[in-house]
């Protein structure tokens, strides 16, 4: 499948996996808009990109868990690119203390996502169909991060809003494939300034073993990349060292 000149949306796109994939984007040729909040970030990442990588990017300053903000990043791909083939739910955050916000950006913002995503592309909206990919997790599907049990039922919910939307039903009406890339311990921010408490004996072995096994950004940019190519429909890509698999 060529995804040359296609253009994308990628949220949390200013560091960690979701850096990982606009620059994975880039390198074959689609031209992306980048929404985040971190907009020091972005501007670092961007001006370390190639003259031409910096003509197919843009940034537009966007908190996913509010709907007009997320609107008006649609509409600044639309006037700057002309179309929006792909949307990736990229953004979330493991707070949990402060457990709403974890739920309103990581569940909520994916829902906003996606019915944006269908909105300005589905066929039944006079677009063209495309593609949204939500970043879920290994613990969407098994719940092993044990000190995080909001993070890890967001990431549930997106499995599950995945394989919903994901149906031949909302396929057929709007020509846009609902996929989720479920990366393992992947080696960011986000995962390195985790909290880690003490859990009880049983548990401490196995958790010990799993963290050994750390995900690098660009295995779970390459993963994102094979889901594009795939083409799926309501599928979950589980990405772990050594080992990418539909599940």
């Amino acid at each position: 499948m060529n995804f040359k000149d296609k253009v994308a949306m990628v949220t949390g796109g200013s560091q960690g996996i979701g850096r990982g994939y606009v620059s994975a984007l880039l390198n074959i040729g689609m031209k992306v808009c980048i929404c985040d909040v971190k907009e020091e970030k972005a501007k670092e990442f961007m001006d370390s990109l190639s003259s031409p990588e910096r003509n197919n990017v843009i940034f537009q300053k966007c908190d996913v868990t509010s709907p007009e903000e997320f609107r008006n990043a649609f509409e600044k791909v639309i006037s700057t690119f002309g179309e929006i083939n792909i949307v990736i739910n990229n953004a979330g955050i493991a707070d949990e203390q402060n457990w709403r916000r974890t739920i309103d950006v990581n569940f909520i913002g994916v829902v906003h996502g996606i019915k944006l995503g269908f909105e300005y592309m589905g066929k039944d909206k006079g677009g063209h169909g495309g593609q949204i990919i939500n970043t879920a997790s290994r613990s969407g599907i098994s719940p092993n991060v044990v000190w995080a049990p909001i993070y890890c039922a967001t990431k549930h919910a997106i499995v599950g809003l995945t394989r919903s939307y994901g149906n031949e039903y909302h396929f057929k009406k709007t020509g846009v494939t609902v996929n989720a890339i479920c990366p393992a311990y992947t080696d960011t921010e986000l995962f390195r300034s985790g909290p880690r408490p003490e859990v009880d004996e049983n548990s401490r072995g196995a958790v010990a073993s799993d963290a050994q096994k750390i995900l690098k950004i660009e295995e779970v940019a390459q993963a994102l990349i094979q889901l594009l190519e795939d083409n799926k429909n309501g599928a979950l890509l589980l990405v772990e060292t050594e080992n990418v698999k539909y599940v």
